[in-house]
C-alpha cells in the first residue's frame, strides 16, 4: 500500500485495530508517515499510549471517541427504522429501548446490529 501511495498523492491509510500490529509492523509505517506519503488513521479500542509505539504515536493526533448519549442512540434507532430498506419492511414500533441501549454501551454500530438481530429473531415479516 505504501508503494502504491507514493504514486498517488494524498493517500489515506486506515488501519482498524492498529494495536494488533507488532512493533516491526508499526515501524514500517513510520517513514511513510514522516515523509507525508500517507495520512495514517489508526483505530483502536486500547489505550494508544500503551499499544502504539512512541515514535509513531508522536507523529499522530489522538482523538478519544466517547459513547453516544441515550437521546442520540434513540434518534439513531428512529432514523434506521425510517430509512433502512430492510428495517422499513419490518414495520417496527419502538416501545422499550432500555435493554438495547444498555447492551450497546453507547456504540451506535453495536446498537444497529442488535436491532437487526432482534428483528431477525422476532420472525416478523
Amino acid at each position: 500500500m505504501i508503494e502504491q501511495a507514493k504514486t498517488q498523492p494524498g493517500s489515506v491509510l486506515f488501519i482498524d485495530e492498529i494495536h494488533r500490529f507488532n512493533k516491526g509492523q508499526q515501524d514500517a509505517l513510520l517513514g511513510a508517515v514522516e515523509k507525508g506519503v500517507i495520512t495514517l488513521i489508526g483505530a483502536t479500542t486500547e489505550n494508544p499510549s500503551f499499544e502504539v509505539n512512541s515514535a509513531l504515536l508522536s507523529r499522530c493526533q489522538v482523538y478519544v471517541l466517547k459513547p453516544l448519549e441515550e437521546k442520540d442512540l434513540v434518534k439513531l434507532l428512529e432514523i434506521a427504522i425510517e430509512k433502512d430498506e430492510y428495517l422499513k419492511q419490518k414495520k417496527i414500533e419502538l416501545k422499550e429501548t432500555a435493554a438495547l441501549l444498555n447492551i450497546s454501551g453507547g456504540d451506535g454500530r453495536r446498537l444497529l446490529n442488535l436491532l437487526e438481530i432482534v428483528c431477525d429473531a422476532s420472525g416478523r415479516r
